[in-house]
């Protein structure tokens, strides 16, 4: 505490007592921040460094938190090295961990295995982007680090973008790959995103609630109630949903800052480009990649085949050169064919070189009659006519965005992605008995088929 005599008016003091006043006021208070400032920044960064060394995730019981939960008072605010925490108070902070460790506690093997397979991509394009290195942290919060989560409205991916939020940022799509499943795409796009709502309300918690609620619902709020960091987390004029959102992330934040929280060591890729055609999972299997791990280095890829188009994708360092070598070797052996009107087995099974046999046998449970529209496996002999297999990371009930073609209606469209009609009129608001036109365009929940 300053003494009472320094807050006075210094013209009612005498010259000599307001100068010896401010120059003792001013050498405590160099004092203090020296004494204070600089053991804190150096133990924070020791602290941080340390954190990417752990193999294992470790979350530290605080046995002080609920007796510093019960605080009828605000501890002063702390500035340490992570930007995200800067000037954020301490028993905010407190409060924020402790919500942290008992939403993302249990899940948090699972959180650290997915990581793996993603995380070097995210950590380089942050350094690249001079991005706080902590904001790894809301791939947690947004997607628990699946790149494959697919929320009931619509939003996708790792950092969870809707459709015209990642057009709107440059995020772009086609029925070969999904820029919002792409690593480095959609890390790029949210962090330019958040860059531009910290600018913008000069702080990462606002920058966060932001992100959440979009930034013309938050300027709303913050027009009628202004907020400030001093204000507390708790006291943010928000939806509790968005506060607990950004409490979760500063909480994930600060455990990662004082090394009760690691993440797993990410594994390091590389990028390898293949000429079409190509079978993903069989270039896997030469090169002995555990199954669908190619899908989890390359959550981008809608297929598993690509028959005409050259592809880049990011496989292990320990794979690189076997692959490599496996590339000429990796060619499809079977394919998708359509069934188109006129067809039958005879004349599909003429087309492609094979028997009506093989392709009872390649295709189990064959009936009698063929469907229009139906997808039949076959020998890879006619690429030109031939459909890509689709990635089978795709197929657990993902939501997706159908344009109907001719010859659809609910029933087909509902066996084809193996849903219900009354599932898709449900989620479509319609009639199950409304007619459907080309050109229509509904949301259906695909237990099995292609995400868009």
């Amino acid at each position: 505490m300053i003494p009472t005599t320094a807050n006075m008016p210094i013209k009612k003091q005498p010259l000599f007592i307001a100068i010896l006043a401010i120059s003792f006021t001013t050498l405590i208070l160099s004092g203090c921040s020296q004494a204070i400032n600089t053991p804190l920044q150096a133990t924070s960064k020791a602290s941080y460094n340390n954190t990417e060394q752990k193999l294992a995730a470790v979350l530290l019981t605080d046995n002080k938190s609920e007796q510093q939960l019960k605080l009828t008072h605000r501890l002063p605010s702390i500035t340490p090295i992570d930007a995200l925490l800067a000037g954020i108070h301490a028993d905010d902070l407190v409060m924020a961990k402790a919500q942290a460790k008992r939403n993302y506690q249990r899940s948090w093997k699972a959180i650290g295995i997915r990581s793996r397979f993603v995380r070097q991509r995210i950590l380089a394009t942050l350094a690249t982007l001079n991005a706080p290195r902590s904001l790894q942290v809301i791939p947690i919060v947004e997607s628990t680090y699946d790149p494959y989560a697919l929320s009931q409205a619509g939003a996708l991916g790792l950092w969870q973008l809707m459709p015209r939020t990642a057009h709107a940022l440059g995020v772009r799509s086609d029925k070969k790959t999904n820029g919002r499943r792409n690593i480095i795409a959609a890390t790029t796009a949210a962090v330019h995103y958040l860059q531009q709502m910290h600018q913008r309300f000069n702080n990462w918690p606002l920058a966060f609630a932001a992100y959440n609620m979009g930034p013309y619902a938050l300027a709303k709020r913050l027009r009628k109630q202004p907020w400030q960091l001093t204000d507390g987390l708790e006291n943010m004029p928000i939806p509790a949903n968005t506060r607990a959102y950004v409490q979760h992330i500063i909480g994930l934040a600060a455990l990662l800052h004082d090394d009760s929280l690691a993440f797993p060591e990410p594994i390091n890729t590389r990028t390898l480009d293949i000429q079409a055609p190509v079978d993903i999972q069989r270039l896997a299997q030469l090169t002995g990649l555990p199954e669908n791990d190619i899908f989890r280095f390359n959550p981008c890829l809608n297929q598993a085949q690509y028959l005409h188009q050259t592809i880049t994708i990011q496989i292990p360092v320990a794979n690189y050169d076997s692959m490599q070598n496996k590339l000429s070797l990796a060619g499809p052996i079977y394919v998708n064919k359509p069934v188109k009107a006129g067809d039958n087995l005879w004349n599909i099974a003429r087309t492609h070189q094979t028997s009506v046999q093989t392709l009872q046998q390649l295709n189990q449970g064959l009936g009698k009659y063929l469907r229009i529209g139906q997808h039949l496996k076959v020998p890879a002999n006619k690429l030109a006519q031939a459909i890509a297999e689709h990635n089978p990371l795709l197929s657990g009930g993902r939501r997706i965005r159908y344009k109907v073609r001719s010859g659809d209606s609910l029933w087909r469209i509902a066996d084809r992605f193996g849903t219900t009609p009354k599932a898709i009129a449900r989620s479509n608001q319609i009639s199950m008995n409304r007619m459907i036109r080309i050109g229509d365009v509904l949301w259906v929940f695909a237990k099995k088929g292609r995400s868009s």
